[in-house]
């Protein structure tokens, strides 16, 4: 598809060479400040926040955007500021990758003939392999496991009862998922409008590196356009949830019963405590340890515990909890002043 092709799909104004090939979809917030963006690729570009982040936007690829902001890219497809997103939606739905299948009841066998499966793989009674997904060296699918088109596993993985990989993600080697862990349901993304609700489609993935392990219950959505990744050997406890776009990186450990919400970044060596929750775009810094029950809302510091809703360095909060225990008794000699002061006996 080419520029003005795509323009058209979207009910858009073209900008630049009608012939520029399009071949995807990008998502700008995965990228660094001084990364440029791809060739042959369509970014969405809404406001100033994001052109601040990125200066070198509009230099490639191609941006769908609103009249205020036309003039800053070479190639561009122009939508009104009241119908951007939706017309956004409409750019996602068209390079959505979910599977179609033909309607009727399949009453074959549960492991697609086009699914590659290693010979060393065993693939228990109950498990289902569908069309295209790739089941490495030596790994074992238990009863009730389902894997959906195009997704891969690596080799010697073991995945645990009604445990589901999610179309096109990623599961590394030497993984361990417990029951009924879902990897790759749909990212929480809907744009509202007066009596409308559109929900956003999520394009992306789940990639899981190698030694990862994850209790049972536990949700990982796909990305809306890239990755929603966990690095190697991070462990993770169960009923956790990590929302869409968010990046784990190494060696982390996840607590149960925490969550993070989408954007999240967490960086290496870093500790996540039980029953924690990390606010969406918020970045645990490499090291850091947020303290079980606590609530953090903003970025944290390299290597410092946290505790506390919302969080702060833990030093911080035990000299406010120890004032706290305090506060009955400094009330009492507040009024006693008050009374001094007034000549009012108490």
């Amino acid at each position: 598809m080419n520029l003005k092709q795509l323009a058209e799909l979207l009910n858009a104004e073209a900008k630049g060479p009608a012939d520029y090939p399009i071949m995807g979809v990008r998502d700008i917030a995965a990228l660094s400040k001084d990364e440029p963006l791809l060739e042959n690729q369509v970014y969405f570009i809404e406001n100033n926040a994001v052109l601040k982040r990125h200066p070198l936007a509009g230099k490639t690829g191609a941006i769908l955007t609103t009249p205020e902001f036309a003039d800053k890219f070479e190639h561009a497809m122009i939508v009104p500021q009241k119908g951007a997103r939706l017309a956004f939606i409409a750019l996602l739905k068209h390079f959505e990758k979910a599977p179609k299948f033909a309607p009727g009841v399949d009453n074959g066998p549960r492991i697609h003939a086009k699914a590659v499966i290693d010979p060393s793989a065993s693939i228990l009674p109950g498990a289902t392999v569908m069309e295209g997904a790739v089941i490495g060296a030596r790994t074992v699918l238990y009863p009730g496991v389902v894997v959906e088109p195009f997704a891969t596993i690596g080799a010697d993985t073991t995945i645990f009862p009604n445990t589901v990989i999610g179309h096109h993600c990623v599961i590394g080697a030497d993984c361990i998922l417990h029951g009924c862990t879902v990897i790759g349901a749909d990212g929480f993304g809907f744009i509202d409008e007066p009596g409308k609700r559109h929900k956003i489609p999520q394009i992306g993935n789940v990639t899981v590196a190698d030694h990862v392990e994850m209790g049972s219950g536990c949700t990982v959505d796909r990305a809306t356009i890239e990755s929603t990744s966990i690095g190697e050997n991070t462990k993770i406890d169960d009923q956790v949830h990590i929302g869409h776009n968010v990046r784990v990186g190494k060696f982390v450990y996840i607590a149960g019963h925490s969550g993070l919400a989408g954007s999240v970044v967490v960086e290496d060596y870093a500790m996540i405590s039980g029953n924690c929750a990390i606010k969406d775009h918020v970045r645990v810094a490499k090291g850091s340890i947020i303290m079980g029950h606590s609530g953090v809302a903003q970025d944290t510091v390299p290597g410092v515990a946290y505790f506390g809703t919302p969080a702060r360095p833990a030093k911080q909060m035990h000299k406010m909890h120890a004032a706290l225990e305090r506060l009955p008794e400094l009330l009492a000699k507040v009024r006693e002043l008050e009374s001094k002061i007034n000549g009012v006996p108490l």
